[in-house]
């Protein structure tokens, strides 16, 4: 089995061509986003700042959020930071010169009358593909380990994420530009797109589709039955898509309408979380109870381990029985334990990082037992 530290914990791999075709395309992504970028701002720099602060932080938070939705895995940043780079740069660059394109023939397909539906069709079929690229690349790069449903759906926020960032960025320089440099329009538009469209947008989009690539690639069902999965997941990524930025309910109010519009793809989003963490959860206590001597860790700290409101129940006890030190002592044991579960799983209960895990583990508890008994 493959030794994690000898690929690295991160998707920089200089001895894969994946990792240096993702290199080209961030530098030619940059060519073409930054022109844009420095136009607005050098129109008007007080804006800029204020929109290009929003929106990093709009994405930093939104980043937290994700990553602390995984319970049974940490993902390296760099990793994170990879994924989020194909979404902001890779597939922001290249769509600047493919979604004109692919309007320009839609829009001849559809005729005059029709003009009003080429978004609809145009932008999900530049888009949605080249996320999912980004997370099948991923997938490629041993360090990145998108093995499960769950890893493809966290990448697909990730990716998404990004493209979100600086789509969203372009669309608030440009309004404040047509507007003359509106700070009314700069929040608006963070609003409708941030906080609004949020939780249905292109995070929404490409976890569907990253859900699949998991799939994928973790799954051992026949090749007919992975490919229409990971398609398929496609297909309902650009259809959901496709339906969001459709004229329907144009003349209703902006806010009300993108909740109509978004939710049929926050529900799916929803039940392929629950159904891929319940999938986690299998494997993990699986694993934990099968190989993990019960002095590593015990039944009730797998139970607690298991779920978050377990793990968060078990700190209270902790710290209302020991003080605040033993919490935080505690907190290190579980991320201790999930490290050694998920090093076993990986690499085998003989491997050396399973061996370094569990020193980590005894280590971790030696010092709650010294706080404990203080």
């Amino acid at each position: 089995m493959t030794d994690r530290r000898s690929v690295g914990m991160s998707f920089i791999d200089p001895r894969s061509m994946v990792f240096w075709v993702f290199a080209a395309l961030t530098a030619y992504g940059l060519i073409h986003i930054m022109p844009l970028i420095s136009r607005s701002v050098i129109a008007f720099p007080a804006q800029g700042f204020v929109s290009s602060a929003l929106w990093i932080a709009y994405g930093l938070i939104l980043a937290t959020i994700i990553y602390r939705l995984e319970l049974f895995d940490r993902r390296s940043p760099l990793t994170m930071l990879g994924a989020f780079v194909w979404g902001a740069v890779v597939v922001a660059g290249i769509g600047t010169v493919a979604a004109p394109a692919m309007h320009d023939i839609v829009a001849s397909m559809l005729g005059e009358s029709q003009q009003d539906w080429v978004a609809a069709f145009a932008a999900p079929l530049v888009e949605e593909p080249l996320k999912m690229l980004g997370i099948v690349a991923l997938a490629f790069i041993p360090g990145a380990r998108i093995r499960t449903p769950m890893d493809g759906l966290f990448f697909g926020l990730i990716v998404g994420l990004g493209f979100e960032v600086t789509e969203s960025l372009l669309y608030t320089l440009q309004g404040a530009i047509q507007q003359g440099g509106s700070y009314t329009m700069i929040v608006m538009t963070f609003v409708l797109r941030g906080v609004v469209g949020g939780l249905w947008n292109h995070p929404t989009f490409s976890a569907i589709t990253g859900a699949g690539v998991g799939y994928f690639f973790g799954s051992t069902a026949s090749a007919a039955k992975r490919w229409a999965v990971m398609l398929g997941s496609l297909l309902a990524a650009m259809v959901l898509h496709g339906f969001f930025d459709t004229p329907l309910f144009e003349n209703g109010n902006p806010f009300i309408t993108s909740v109509v519009k978004g939710l049929p793809a926050l529900l799916l989003l929803v039940i392929l979380y629950r159904s891929a963490q319940g999938r986690e959860r299998d494997r993990f206590t699986r694993t934990g109870a099968d190989s993990v001597p019960s002095d590593l860790i015990s039944a009730d700290e797998l139970d607690a381990l298991a779920t978050r409101r377990g793990r968060k129940k078990a700190r209270r006890s902790e710290r209302k029985a020991n003080g605040l030190a033993a919490g935080h002592a505690l907190r290190r044991l579980h991320r201790s334990q999930v490290e050694l579960i998920d090093s076993i799983d990986e690499d085998g209960t003989d491997s050396e990082r399973a061996h370094e895990a569990a020193e980590q583990v005894r280590e971790a508890r030696s010092i709650l037992a010294e706080l404990g008994s203080a």
